[in-house]
């Protein structure tokens, strides 16, 4: 099941009352490969979490259920319906209402009717109010005890993204963390964390240094920026996986660990409207906005900043 069949599935349910909906779709996968019921549930998770961001629940009030239940009526309200509000955040509050948290249940429903068998399939992602990484950006002070890959984008998160890149990037480091091949990849570094840490610059020379301390592993990357100025989505997802492998790369030299396994299989992710137009430079950014968002996300040198204000202060030649 690719992107555009799951869409197709999901439009199903606006096509009869809420009850009947449910049970039209419910039917309609179970009759289908078990392959494609465990892949609707993965591009399910894959939206569910795309939105599960700060600037999309403070428009959803009470409280995380309730902001789940939300994201799912935005997805069970199609396609483009969903790109409207990942793309803006206030719009998420026409659909901050109980009911459509059920969407959640239709794989499991569908995958125990066809086969008689308990649902145990675990998405790439997970849904769960918070559960994104925007929600938790990464400081020194992180110390969560599952997770042992982290990541905290640099420069591009204020001069404007390319959603595909991030949403991707993101998915991918969850899969990896959550991967049992890379745990054990990663076990014999004997440290508690590895924090990736790319920055976006074109006032540097690309490149990676892995920093070790006592309990982890912090990699700044200087990454080029050009690649950001393509508008082909196929191209930014790759340009994810190679960016992560690349940082993957220099640990596993730097640490004498063993061969990188596999990056995990990811299912395709919606396509998501850019943050600016084909054939535009990157927005003017001032300066002080970029050190109240340093500000903010906390854990940053300022002194650090020093070049990148500079490099603000000059068009970016993309």
């Amino acid at each position: 099941m690719d992107e555009r069949s799951f869409w197709t599935a999901v439009a199903l349910l606006s096509a009869e009352e809420l009850d009947a909906a449910v049970t039209t779709l419910t039917a309609e996968l179970s009759g289908r490969p078990i392959n494609e019921i465990t892949a609707f549930a993965d591009h399910l998770a894959v939206v569910l979490h795309a939105i599960d961001t700060p600037a999309h629940a403070s428009f959803v009030p009470d409280d995380a259920e309730a902001f789940l239940a939300a994201r799912c009526a935005v997805v069970a309200a199609g396609r483009e319906t969903y790109l409207r509000v990942l793309g803006d955040p206030p719009a998420i509050a026409a659909f901050a209402r109980p009911g459509a948290e059920w969407l959640l249940a239709v794989p499991a429903n569908a995958f125990e009717r066809a086969t008689g068998l308990a649902w145990t399939h675990e998405p790439p992602v997970a849904v769960e109010t918070g559960s994104n990484p925007l929600w938790s950006p990464i400081t020194a002070d992180d110390t969560d005890e599952e997770t042992w890959l982290t990541y905290g984008g640099g420069l591009h998160t204020v001069l404007g993204t390319r959603p595909a890149y991030d949403a991707t990037m993101q998915v991918l480091i969850a899969a990896v963390d959550a991967d049992p091949r890379w745990r054990r990849w990663w076990s014999p570094a004997g440290l508690h964390t590895l924090d990736l840490a790319p920055l976006w610059s074109d006032g540097d020379a690309p490149g990676v240094t892995v920093r070790r301390g006592a309990q982890r592993v912090v990699v700044d990357a200087i990454m080029d920026p050009r690649g950001f100025a393509r508008t082909d989505r196929a191209f930014l997802r790759e340009l994810a996986r190679s960016d992560l492998l690349t940082m993957l790369e220099s640990v596993r030299a730097a640490l004498d660990l063993g061969p990188l396994p596999p990056l995990p299989r990811v299912p395709d992710l919606p396509d998501m409207p850019d943050s600016f137009a084909p054939g535009q430079e990157l927005p003017r950014v001032d300066p002080d906005d970029v050190v109240r968002f340093a500000e903010e996300v906390g854990g940053v040198d300022l002194e650090e900043l020093r070049p990148v204000l500079h490099m603000l202060a000059t068009d970016p030649p993309l």
